[in-house]
């Protein structure tokens, strides 16, 4: 059996996390897969006993207690903190370069650039190299140079989102582009009945999400509609401007934000909405609005961000533009009010999820890795064949 070796910061709430969670229910059965995981958390998403997870680092960073210290003006404390920190981050480059010298997997797949640097420039030269991209790179420069430069000595880059594949075929070359969406593990047992007037929305609360922009929307529509209900979960750096803007408009008591939860647990909150909500600034892919759809609820989201973009149409949901609140409070008003236009958008939720389900992406996956893997062997019988021939 071939193995596959990911490497990963943390396997905390996020994103990237749910990501690899997933890419290894995907392979665990054709693939021995190990993750190497810089700092030890206990894992926010699911791992089957499969997979074998090294820890390198017996801690999380402690960049907020630094910053918390700082603030207060703790000096002694203060000082402490940034003495860890420093070893923290001596660490992080000093463990993983060990490790990755170490590595005798057939493939390494990457999910920050962090880590393809080194993997670039320390592992074995015939392992396949695999990095992936899940953030929207805003045509900031820096970043894309920061990942094109991150790519020496890889094979392939993954992206989650067509329009990223596009954009970096043209700005990379030296790596194949491949497009592989985000997947959704299974479809749950249960669907909304889109009977009370809530909507919803779950991410990490960081102003590329524009959760103070929800805010903003749900006011109006709350002031439209007194008995409807948001349920803002997660957790993140701008937790205390959202609280306090909630507070700022009274709406304690219709905002509900229980924080990061799992996926079995916000499944309650699902299944007592009507709508989704995405107020992204940016979403490379909207993993989010899959998750919602498969619960058979119609999603509205600011076409600011291309993952609305690509998973959002006529027949599932709205798409509103130049990020008018106005306008997107006034559409989800009319679609809470229409039973017939919410059931009809209703029904086209479940086919949209059903084309991310985690079988389909997981062709995509073994066809590439095989791809690679036939083209190494092709190559190794041919040079036998001219060696033969010379002999």
């Amino acid at each position: 059996m071939k193995k596959i070796t990911i490497l990963a910061l943390h396997l905390n709430y996020g994103g990237v996390e749910k990501y690899i969670s997933s890419l290894c229910k995907m392979l665990e059965d054709t693939y021995e897969i190990e993750l190497v995981v810089t700092y030890k958390c206990n894992p926010a998403f699911e791992f089957s006993n499969k997979i074998k997870i090294k820890y390198l680092i017996d801690e999380m960073p402690n960049k907020e207690q630094f910053k918390s210290f700082l603030r207060d003006k703790k000096i002694l404390k203060t000082l402490k903190e940034g003495i860890k920190s420093v070893k923290i981050l001596f660490l992080k480059n000093y463990l993983n370069i060990k490790s990755i010298k170490k590595i005798n997997s057939d493939f390494i797949i990457t999910t920050r650039t962090f880590h393809n640097k080194l993997v670039g420039k320390y592992a074995k030269k015939e392992i396949i190299k695999i990095a992936t991209e899940h953030n929207y790179h805003n045509n900031d420069k820096s970043y894309v140079d920061a990942l094109k430069n991150s790519l020496k000595n890889y094979d392939y880059l993954i992206t989650v989102s067509k329009e990223l594949r596009d954009y970096y075929k043209n700005v990379i070359s030296n790596v194949k582009v491949v497009y592989i969406p985000n997947t959704l593990d299974n479809l749950p047992n249960k669907k909304s009945s889109l009977k009370e007037d809530n909507i919803i929305s779950v991410g990490r609360f960081s102003t590329e999400k524009g959760f103070d922009d929800l805010i903003d929307v749900f006011k109006t529509v709350n002031d439209a509609l007194p008995n409807s209900k948001l349920y803002l979960i997660g957790d993140g750096d701008q937790a205390s401007i959202i609280r306090q803007k909630v507070k700022d408009y009274k709406l304690n008591d219709k905002v509900i934000m229980p924080g990061f939860l799992s996926q079995s647990e916000i499944e309650k909150y699902y299944l007592k909405s009507k709508l989704y909500v995405m107020t992204s600034h940016t979403e490379s892919f909207g993993l989010v609005l899959i998750e919602a759809m498969a619960y058979k609820i119609p999603c509205i989201a600011f076409d600011s961000a291309s993952g609305a973009r690509e998973i959002i149409n006529a027949s599932n949901g709205v798409l509103i533009e130049n990020r008018d609140k106005n306008k997107m409070a006034i559409q989800i008003v009319k679609l809470l009010n229409d039973s017939n236009m919410l059931a009809t958008l209703s029904n086209g939720t479940l086919k949209t999820s059903k084309k991310y389900l985690l079988e389909s992406v997981r062709k995509l996956w073994i066809e590439l890795l095989e791809e690679k893997w036939k083209s190494i062997w092709n190559k190794c019988i041919v040079k036998v064949k001219m060696n033969i021939l010379n002999y």
